[in-house]
């Protein structure tokens, strides 16, 4: 048996790579960023219903939107568009077209600039199911290229100039192993803002999708283990894709009790056709 655990021994945000020993107190990810101008129609400035008609939905999650994205990963490894969603004449979805949205997490010159950025998650109990965190959340927001790629590009609620306007992607692994053999639960837990999915074995895992305040999201993986096609001992792979698409605000944060390892950055991609 495993013992429950708080909402915050989960984890979720973006990361890239993870570089790590059984039981460190560290875990580095490397990731990309791409960077994107202000101008690009899925980003700030193209006068989209998103910017001003979010208020479809109810409840906290109401600018959280779930199913914009296919239950899989495509074949060339990043997410594809729910073209059943997309084409829905009734719904309102926060993407211009799928050939723009195609270049997210695909290097295209003239439209991004990637990035390679390090992040380091902690685990202060240093122990079997202690959990690892990154924050960097309100009022210490997520800038992670500040006047690289295309420069700064708005103000944030800190009262500075900001590179707001890119994706970050990150891809890493982990063996999963019996829950009864163990005495926690293996868990990931993403909160921030904006669009974040996660993939693991290739299923998508959380699903934050469209612009929103900070949300959070999280995957207790025993408990889904069957859905996501997990096999006690196997290695499965876990893919993070975020996009931060509008101000004033940028935040992230992963919680997670997974022993992570590494995957080297993606810092080639497929490139966009």
């Amino acid at each position: 048996m495993y013992k429950k655990i708080s909402s915050l021994a989960v984890a979720t945000t973006l990361l890239v790579g993870a570089a790590t020993t059984a039981n460190a107190d560290q875990i580095e990810l490397h990731g990309v960023v791409r960077d994107f101008k202000s101008s690009h129609p899925d980003f700030e400035s193209f006068g989209h219903w998103q910017f001003s008609q979010w208020y479809v939905q109810s409840g906290p999650s109401r600018y959280v939107y779930k199913n914009l994205v296919e239950q899989t990963l495509g074949e060339d490894g990043v997410p594809h568009l729910n073209m059943n969603y997309f084409n829905d004449p009734y719904r309102k979805v926060p993407f211009s077209s799928p050939e723009n949205f195609d270049q997210w997490f695909k290097n295209t010159p003239g439209v991004n600039i990637a990035i390679p950025v390090k992040i380091t998650l902690d685990n202060k109990q240093d122990t079997p199911g202690g959990v690892y965190t990154f924050a960097k959340e309100r009022p210490t927001y997520f800038f992670p290229i500040d006047k690289q790629g295309f420069g700064n590009s708005g103000r944030a609620k800190d009262g500075k100039q900001h590179n707001f306007h890119w994706t970050f992607e990150v891809r890493t692994k982990f063996t999963y192993t019996d829950p009864n053999e163990r005495d926690y639960a293996m868990v990931f837990k993403f909160t921030g803002d904006d669009d974040v999915w996660v993939f693991i074995n290739g299923k998508l895992a959380v699903d934050l999708g469209s612009i929103h305040p900070q949300a959070s999201g999280s995957i207790n993986l025993d408990s889904k283990a069957k859905k996501l096609g997990l096999k006690p001992g196997n290695e499965y792979t876990l893919d993070v894709f975020m996009a931060e698409r509008h101000t004033d605000e940028s935040n992230f944060r992963i919680d997670t009790t997974l022993q992570l390892e590494e995957v080297p950055p993606t810092t080639v991609s497929p490139l966009y056709d």
